[in-house]
């Protein structure tokens, strides 16, 4: 069943994401899990948009205690695509960016981002986003790839936080209006706290034992933005 809360309007966040993003990441530790997220691009995205979308994510994770690994997995490369691109486990997830929609619950919904299919005990390896989307309203608002960034960062949280991890505020709430997208023009849409710790705690329980998944139908999450119609 689709979970939807209510429309969120937050104050901006205090945070500010850093303009650099750094080329060599430390290596895992106790306290900064590390988890690897195959990038399927269906959608043609250029490569610089992708790299900084990429780089601007692993910033967000950074701030949220995890390192993580982003690995592209591009049509273009089929002939060179590594194995580990077709491989996904509790510790390495798979993004997909498609060119639209393709979900029937959700085709018909321009609002709609993108969407991810955790389980209820927090296990879940597939994300996606609907590019046609994130990229009409990145250029009505002119957030060049933090958008995309973004949303990213969201679907990838709901595959570390489990189904009904929505919140009231912040890079997980369900519907994004103007004040959250200012947040995302200024760089600034973060992990709560009490979501960044969850995440920690259970990306360290998967690297330790890698657990089998609990049984059970995935639930889908979706992510909207209430002012992706032209106002």
């Amino acid at each position: 069943m689709k979970k939807v809360l209510p429309i969120c309007a937050v104050p901006a966040f205090l945070v500010a994401a850093s303009p650099v993003f750094a080329q060599n990441p430390s290596p895992p530790t106790p306290l900064r899990p590390e988890v690897s997220i195959s990038v399927h691009d269906y959608a043609g995205v250029s490569a610089p948009l992708l790299t900084a979308a990429e780089g601007q994510a692993r910033e967000i994770f950074r701030r949220a205690g995890l390192e993580t690994v982003w690995l592209n997995c591009s049509p273009k490369l089929e002939k060179h695509e590594p194995e580990s691109c077709y491989f996904a486990d509790a510790t390495h997830l798979t993004l997909k960016i498609s060119p639209r929609a393709m979900n029937a619950q959700v085709r018909g919904r321009i609002d709609v981002l993108g969407t991810s299919y955790p389980d209820e005990q927090g296990a879940g390896y597939f994300a996606y986003v609907f590019y046609d989307r994130v990229r009409e309203l990145a250029q009505r608002r002119t957030l060049g790839h933090a958008l995309l960034a973004d949303v990213m960062a969201h679907e990838i949280g709901h595959l570390l936080l489990g189904s009904n991890s929505h919140s009231l505020s912040g890079i997980m709430c369900a519907h994004w209006e103007a004040e959250q997208l200012r947040n995302v023009a200024e760089g600034v849409m973060s992990f709560a706290p009490a979501e960044s710790r969850l995440m920690r705690e259970r990306l360290l329980a998967r690297q330790s034992a890698q657990a089998k998944l609990a049984p059970g139908a995935p639930q889908q999450e979706t992510l909207t933005a209430v002012s992706a119609a032209p106002r």
